[in-house]
């Protein structure tokens, strides 16, 4: 049953830079990014289909809309519900760069779905708690539970909790697009050829352990051992990438000028911002909070086509290269 006058529900969920792992993983260590989000709205109407409305940001392909679609209908099914909404999605970041735009778009219409038809005042097959609503984003796209929890989140054998470590919650991150190119496989491509490898499990392996060393790290304060965890698993990933058939790469002459210069800066000072690339052209840098007099030398030393910031930038921390 629809609601009889239309209402408007809207909800905003981050994405997540992946720093162990990969955020489809089992197991994986990710960090929120809130500013750059999804907000999702949902206009309920008289109908019981669902209508996906364009907007001036959005440029998605026929697939996804449906696929996007489709999940919907999946959370309204959970539920018992059978009225209709016009759908509306708008990121704060642009998308097919790697900055897991799938996973915040995910959660945000999962979590929009849910507080529509809770207030829609049908009866409800059942309320769902904070960690169902995650498991049901999940069923959409699963890396999409990353976003329920921050400022970081852990996934250790399919179960996701939020996790808190002091002045390693506070860490500013930007994204240094490398290039103006843009990725020519998609995300369902990407995963059916990990999966398909013969040294997915290995790494799978590696990962769980690493999460449990990262772990570790950020309870200790471990900069330096935690920056280690990062680089090792950044490498073993791409290179299960290029022993995948066919094989496929994220690293161009930007990309590897960019992470040179992070592990010369790391070389000298013995010190730095963490370090890694997801799956895109893009370099991702998280600073502490005593390190934004580096940040800014840092930047100001790169050359890169774009930095977009995944933290708020105006935090008055000061802070001294090490």
């Amino acid at each position: 049953m629809a609601l009889e006058k239309q209402a408007i529900f809207t909800a905003q969920m981050p994405a997540n830079v992946c720093l162990i792992g990969h955020l489809f993983a089992s197991s994986s260590l990710a960090f929120s990014l809130p500013k750059l989000h999804t907000t999702v709205s949902l206009s309920t109407h008289r109908g019981t289909k669902d209508t996906w409305k364009i907007t001036n940001t959005e440029r998605l392909s026929y697939q996804s809309i449906d696929n996007y679609l489709k999940h919907l209908q999946r959370v309204k099914n959970h539920l018992g519900y059978d009225g209709g909404f016009f759908v509306q999605s708008n990121n704060s970041f642009p998308i097919g760069l790697g900055l897991s735009s799938s996973s915040s778009s995910y959660s945000a219409l999962t979590a929009c779905a849910v507080k529509a038809i809770q207030a829609s005042g049908q009866s409800l097959k059942q309320m769902m708690t904070h960690d169902e609503i995650s498991n049901l984003s999940a069923e959409g796209k699963h890396s999409s539970k990353h976003s329920f929890y921050s400022p970081w989140s852990i996934a250790e054998d399919n179960s996701m909790a939020g996790a808190s470590f002091a002045d390693f919650d506070q860490l500013t991150h930007v994204a240094l697009k490398a290039c103006d190119q843009q990725k020519r496989i998609g995300m369902e491509q990407i995963i059916s050829l990990i999966d398909k490898n013969p040294r997915a499990e290995e790494y799978a392996s590696q990962v769980r352990k690493r999460v449990f060393v990262a772990h570790d790290c950020l309870e200790n304060k471990n900069w330096k051992g935690l920056f280690d965890c990062v680089w090792e698993d950044f490498i073993e990933l791409h290179q299960l990438f290029h022993t995948c058939k066919p094989s496929f790469s994220f690293h161009s002459p930007a990309t590897k000028s960019l992470l040179q210069q992070v592990k010369h800066w790391w070389d000298i000072y013995d010190d730095g911002p963490l370090l890694t690339m997801g799956m895109g052209y893009v370099v991702h840098l998280l600073f502490r909070p005593d390190q934004q007099k580096m940040k800014r030398k840092m930047l100001d030393s790169m050359q890169y086509h774009t930095c977009i910031e995944g933290t708020e930038s105006n935090r008055e921390l000061m802070g001294a290269i090490a």
